[in-house]
């Protein structure tokens, strides 16, 4: 009689390899959500910071802050000229950069003198992968904020601190 040996995998083995992927994937999958997540956050801190630097040129060139993004730049109107029309969007498009009015009820200075800078997640609607995940402010003295929960508070119309930086996860 002949020994015949066959090679290979048999089912169990296939099977054992199959669930231990499994289980691993399901480890490492929230964690890899959790990092592109914050690197899409990261677009709108580079685009703020962008966006609030060319304030700050517009202000030394035209002694006023800028009171629309959009439009060809020109220190009489106060117009920035970051885009030739509406939204402004951050480099990878997640965000949408806005410019926050001041109102007389908030108490805080006209933007003449001083700025609110907004990041709208997926403000635009084009990749729809940030949304819901907050929106993020700075303002003209550098200060950094971050509406971690999408609550909104404070809300478009008035101004103030959020509860987290953008530092926070």
């Amino acid at each position: 009689m002949r020994d015949i040996r066959l090679h290979g995998f048999t089912l169990i083995e296939l099977m054992i390899v199959v669930v231990i992927i499994g289980i691993l994937a399901t480890i490492a999958y929230p964690s890899y959500r959790n990092f592109t997540t914050q690197a899409r956050r990261s677009d709108a801190q580079i685009a703020l910071t962008r966006v609030a630097a060319q304030q700050e040129k517009f202000f030394s060139d035209c002694t006023t802050y800028a009171g629309t993004l959009v439009g060809t730049r020109d220190c009489a109107t106060g117009i920035l000229g970051l885009a030739a029309a509406t939204p402004v969007l951050s480099p990878d498009l997640h965000y949408e950069m806005t410019l926050v009015a001041p109102t007389a009820s908030t108490g805080t200075c006209p933007i003449t003198s001083c700025f609110h800078l907004q990041a709208n997640p997926d403000g635009a609607g084009v990749t729809r992968r940030q949304a819901g995940n907050g929106r993020l402010r700075i303002n003209h003295l550098g200060q950094k904020s971050w509406d971690k929960d999408n609550t909104n508070t404070p809300n478009p119309t008035t101004h103030g601190s959020y509860s987290k930086k953008w530092s926070d996860k």
